[in-house]
């Protein structure tokens, strides 16, 4: 731990303290998303009321996150990684962002649902990329708590390669999708969740092999 607290000491913990909470408020959204894809039937006031909760959860990560980027220009870590954490910070932040991006398509094209074949690949490999970023987030989480820089890496590699699968999955479903008669506007919102998802593990990647090059160079 002698690295990260010469990072994350003297009053700096709040620092790490707040990137989990951050984590957090990506994972409590991430359940809500994967609440709605269960749900093939969805009445308009319970995607409202998601929205809703994840509206609220999208602003609480900026503002977390606001706090930390002022804290950071201000001197909070050595200057030698301020670049790099503040790339951390807006990676953390864009996986919120993305979630609450997916559960507002969400809510645009659900009506699309009743169509089989849309149904099929939500429920599906739409299904199975959330459920993979899942882990991710939890990996995340579990780097911000590890013991030594050997755990952050273990950490860091099981993303990348969660990510890899997730970069495969979205490939087989874009030529799935390709392949089925749908409208436009089926097209599109296919394409759209797909994209959503993939971008979420992304940021989750990107934020890992910071928040590694961070602890790892204390």
């Amino acid at each position: 731990m002698q690295r990260l607290k010469k990072i994350f000491s003297t009053g700096l913990e709040d620092i790490r303290e707040k990137i989990g909470d951050h984590i957090a408020l990506s994972q409590e959204s991430l359940l809500i998303l994967q609440g709605l894809i269960l749900n093939k039937s969805l009445d308009r006031s319970a995607v409202d009321e998601a929205v809703r909760k994840a509206t609220a959860l999208e602003r609480e990560g900026d503002e977390i996150v606001r706090d930390l980027m002022d804290k950071v220009a201000q001197g909070a870590v050595v200057p030698t990684i301020t670049n790099v954490v503040m790339v951390m910070l807006d990676n953390v932040d864009n996986v919120l962002d993305m979630i609450y991006f997916a559960i507002k398509e969400v809510k645009r094209g659900h009506h699309l649902w009743t169509n089989e074949q849309v149904y099929a690949v939500v429920s599906a490999e739409v299904k199975e990329m959330l459920d993979l970023s899942k882990t991710m987030l939890e990996y995340l989480q579990n780097m911000l708590n590890a013991r030594g820089v050997d755990d952050i890496r273990r950490y860091a590699r099981l993303i990348s390669s969660l990510e890899e699968e997730i970069d495969e999955i979205k490939e087989n479903i874009l030529d799935r999708i390709y392949g089925l008669e749908l409208s436009a506007v089926a097209f599109n919102h296919l394409v759209s969740l797909v994209y959503t998802a993939d971008k979420i593990a992304d940021n989750i990647q990107d934020a890992a092999y910071h928040l590694a090059t961070v602890l790892s160079s204390a």
